[in-house]
């Protein structure tokens, strides 16, 4: 990605933090120094080469990083420019018109037409979160640009090397965030081109939908999509979107006519235990004022 466009402040922050480089290296060397030493048994050998081995390792990846990220970068806009075809207006307009010249006066093509209508109307109203995908991914690359030289540096000592792992783990994740964000936009338009409602499939049409709907939702997450890929937790991301569905069909108009009566009836509630506890304290009060009352 050419980050030409930064701003001279912005490429000025990346060329201080590159030219501390070797000075933050040099001092958590040292550092690791002393704590190699301080760790050594009566009569042990210490192990400082291999602090210097990964020393020599960070300066290597800080002189090819840019070259790592423009790799990336381009491999990821290539597959991303490549399934950006599969989205384009034309195609997925061409592909509904033939949908709908195939359709026929019966049951099943009645449900194709709510699930292409359904399909289309979500993929159209998403697709204005390409530019928040694009925006996400700007926002994230500039980042790892700028602090990338602290981040290669902490992989001297091995209790701080896992921040350079997640450096290139996070590098990864952003630059499939637009791969992932096609792919799922292209099976949102095209479920409703498949033959999903004909008995042979065996799914039902509420099943159908409720797929629909996470298929939509999967394309607002795609981060949180991508980075259970990375873990290899994507049945998380499965379980939750089945949730945020079921709570969305939990929100029927007898939830919503419920509510009011509840917060009413808990309201009134207050309100006459409030009353109650006034008359007691008056009714105490007036017996403490009046004494000869209280003992007759």
């Amino acid at each position: 990605m050419d980050i030409s466009w930064l701003a001279a402040e912005a490429k000025g922050i990346h060329a201080i933090f590159e030219n501390a480089f070797f000075t933050f290296v040099g001092t958590l060397l040292v550092l690791g120094v002393i704590l190699e030493y301080f760790k050594l048994p009566i009569g042990g050998t210490p192990q400082f080469t291999t602090l210097l081995g990964r020393a020599l390792i960070a300066c290597l990846i800080l002189v090819a990083f840019p070259e790592i990220m423009n790799f990336i970068a381009d491999v990821t806009d290539s597959l991303a420019r490549d399934l950006g075809d599969i989205n384009k207006f034309q195609l997925v307009l061409a592909r509904l018109v033939e949908k709908f010249k195939d359709l026929s006066f019966s049951w099943v093509s009645v449900k194709d037409v709510v699930i292409v209508a359904i399909s289309y109307l979500t993929f159209f109203i998403l697709y204005i979160t390409v530019y928040l995908a694009e925006t996400l991914f700007t926002y994230s690359w500039f980042l790892i640009y700028i602090f990338s030289p602290v981040l290669i540096g902490l992989f001297v000592l091995p209790q701080t090397a896992s921040a350079t792992k997640g450096l290139f783990r996070t590098m990864i994740e952003v630059s499939l965030w637009k791969v992932v964000w096609a792919s799922m936009s292209a099976l949102l338009w095209s479920y409703a081109l498949s033959d999903v409602n004909k008995p042979d499939a065996h799914i039902d049409f509420l099943s159908a939908i409720i797929l629909n709907l996470m298929l939509a939702a999967s394309v607002l997450i795609t981060p949180k999509i991508v980075s259970s890929f990375a873990s290899g937790s994507l049945s998380g991301v499965a379980s939750g979107l089945g949730g945020f569905v079921m709570s969305a069909a939990a929100l029927t108009p007898a939830t919503f006519l419920g509510a009011p009566g509840i917060a009413v009836g808990g309201a009134k509630a207050r309100a006459i235990q409030t009353y109650r506890n006034v008359r007691q304290v008056r009714k105490a009060k007036e017996m403490d004022e009046n004494p000869r009352n209280n003992q007759s």
